[in-house]
């Protein structure tokens, strides 16, 4: 089995930014990693997790799935766009609580892509829908 690259190497984000810990699955088109919400988390209320949050994690699960695509070229910048039906739960993410995150490459058309993702907390969805991204430009 082929070890998968650390998150840090698949994801742009840093610091609180950063929602993910691991990759759990990375193939051509689908990936599977896992976040545990920690309390410096930005979206966090008294130690609630506002919903508008799991967008990210799709955004960011989308983003190592780009990333680990081509591994040797480091995480890829991007830019989250657009949401399509999206629907989230209402405040049952509390600190602590690891969310599993899959995504599907949906499309690609040049530069914009389009994921279907799924958020789930023990075996619970909390979210579903559709992220579309603008991927950066190649800096040279």
């Amino acid at each position: 089995m082929t070890e998968l690259p650390a998150i840090e190497a698949l994801l742009p984000h840093r610091g609180a930014m950063r929602f993910l810990d691991q990759a759990i699955e990375l193939g051509p088109e689908h990936a599977v990693c896992t976040g545990q919400v920690r309390p410096e988390n930005p979206f966090l209320d008294d130690g609630i997790l506002d919903p508008l949050a799991l967008i990210e994690f799709i955004a960011q699960a989308a983003a190592a799935l780009v990333s680990g695509q081509d591994p040797d070229r480091g995480p890829v910048r991007g830019w989250l766009v657009a949401g399509r039906n999206l629907e989230l739960a209402d405040g049952s993410v509390r600190v602590g609580d690891v969310l599993e995150v899959m995504v599907d490459q949906a499309a690609r058309v040049g530069d914009f892509a389009s994921f279907d993702g799924i958020v789930r907390c023990r075996g619970v969805t909390l979210a579903h829908g559709n992220v579309k991204v603008f991927r950066a430009a190649e800096e040279t």
